[in-house]
């Protein structure tokens, strides 16, 4: 005869494995995305898209695009995946799109992604914490930072972003990934879009990335497109990925991603790449 208990015992042991090895699966987006690329690689592309967030997003548009882009190591989206947070629209608006792509696709956190304290750990549990990390391919390092809120960038990031940049000093090329533009570019804005709440980690993070001298930043937020610099550090705000466009009506105004190419020589090459969306179903 079967002995109920053990069967019971057994069956609950299941369920916590099971629970436990799912916990950990959600967690692990771009634990798991990173796995994916080749890190021995010294000339290789990538693509870089911004605010694909909803609802009526245009991402869906401006993703056929992406993939049809030859020799594309990896995606970065660099924030507003989705407007609140929820595990919704984390499904319908992201995952739906780029779950069993061939092509990786990393994030970064962004305002949207920490909305509300009641949906605010969805993102950390969907894509994995801490929010702020690095890797490197060849002889090219990637510094992803989480400056989605003010109060996002502790002295624990700080410390962490000044010892990546530091050991970061002889690989050829830094790029630092993060949403929030450092200034926002347009003039006479009543409600600038960037970090200037807290000037104090404008000015501890343009002297950060002039010091150790970041490659370039690419930042969303603005959902756009602006090119210029910081101190002597050069910017790309790319937010045209799907959601609304911001300062229509001007040349700034258009969905787009970046298609980032480095040469077998060492150069770098950053295109905007267009995308009509409105004849595209």
């Amino acid at each position: 005869m079967f002995d109920r208990r053990k069967l019971r015992f057994a069956a609950l042991l299941c369920c916590l494995l099971f629970a436990s090895f799912a916990r950990l699966a959600e967690g692990a987006w771009n634990e798991e995305n990173l796995a994916r690329i080749p890190r021995d690689r010294e000339a290789f592309s990538f693509v870089v898209v911004g605010d694909t967030q909803g609802p009526n997003s245009k991402f869906p548009r401006v993703l056929p695009s992406i993939l049809n882009e030859e020799g594309l190591l990896f995606a970065f989206d660099l924030g507003d995946l989705v407007n609140y947070a929820t595990n919704e629209e984390y499904e319908s608006t992201f995952f739906r799109h780029v779950r069993g792509l061939d092509l990786p696709f990393l994030t970064c956190a962004s305002n949207h992604d920490h909305f509300k304290s009641k949906n605010a750990a969805n993102y950390s549990r969907l894509f994995g914490s801490p929010h702020y990390y690095s890797f490197s391919i060849g002889n090219t390092a990637f510094i992803v930072l989480d400056n989605g809120l003010d109060a996002s960038l502790t002295e624990a990031q700080f410390s962490w972003l000044e010892e990546t940049l530091g050991n970061a000093r002889g690989i050829k090329r830094r790029f630092l990934m993060m949403h929030r533009p450092l200034r926002d570019p347009r003039p006479n804005r009543k409600k600038p879009h960037d970090m200037s709440g807290r000037p104090e980690n404008v000015a501890r993070l343009e002297a950060l990335f002039d010091r150790y001298g970041v490659t370039m930043v690419f930042t969303g937020h603005i959902h756009s497109f602006y090119t210029g610099k910081w101190g002597k550090t050069p910017y790309i705000i790319t937010g045209g990925g799907g959601g609304g466009l911001y300062d229509k009506g001007t040349p700034a105004s258009f969905h787009h991603y970046i298609r980032v190419d480095i040469t077998p020589d060492g150069k770098v090459a950053y295109r905007a790449m267009k995308v009509n969306v409105t004849n595209k179903k």
